[in-house]
């Protein structure tokens, strides 16, 4: 696909990547911190991407597969990816979070419902509805479900930085604990593209939503 249209995208510069190491998952050692990923822009910098593309895309069509849930890889760079997913009435995704990966999540149409909490924070999780323009950000001791109740079909846009490799499931217990139960490698990893070239001319499907 072309990428004209995503001529505003920020590049990415010195100051938005900090070199320090973390564990694939933060899970893994049960001890999770505030650390910045390895490659990792900064919140700012994805929110401004989010923020571009969702003036522009739209849902994805129908694809005849599935359960209709629909997803898409539009770009891919070294530093971070961006996945575009509709979700159908009635679809979601467990409890889930994305290893080593700061995120921001942008509705670009339609209403989800997530339940989120933070294993560092080690408290009980909440519940939020997401409509239309809302953002979210998550670091990577986040882990959060969506699920669409709405009655019609929802679209968000979901930046990784650094591009997401897999994503962890957990059984969420009382008093906010969490147990990672299996974790589900991502279609089309790893990234090919660059900072300072193109994604690919066909978009990569995402195809952990019914793991």
């Amino acid at each position: 696909m072309s990428l004209a249209r995503f001529a505003t995208t920020p590049t990415p510069t010195p100051a938005d990547i900090q070199a320090k190491v973390r564990p694939a998952h933060p899970s893994a050692d049960g001890t999770p911190a505030r650390i910045r990923p390895v490659g990792s822009l900064s919140f700012r910098a994805l929110r401004a991407i989010a923020a571009g593309l969702a003036r522009v895309e739209q849902p994805l069509p129908l694809d005849g597969t599935g359960d209709g849930t629909r997803s898409s890889r539009l770009i891919a760079t070294a530093f971070y990816d961006v996945w575009l997913i509709t979700w159908p009435d009635g679809s979601g995704l467990e409890p889930h979070g994305h290893g080593d990966v700061r995120s921001v999540l942008q509705v670009v149409d339609g209403k989800l419902v997530e339940t989120y909490s933070d294993r560092a924070a080690s408290v009980e999780s909440a519940v939020r509805t997401l409509e239309r323009g809302s953002v979210t950000i998550a670091e990577p001791t986040v882990v959060h479900g969506l699920s669409n109740r709405s009655g019609a079909d929802a679209t968000t846009l979901h930046v990784y930085s650094p591009p997401l490799v897999d994503v962890t499931f957990f059984d969420l217990h009382p008093a906010g604990s969490y147990e990672a139960v299996r974790s589900t490698p991502v279609v089309g990893r790893p990234a090919q593209a660059t900072s300072e070239g193109l994604a690919s001319a066909v978009p990569t499907p995402l195809t952990l939503l019914r793991p």
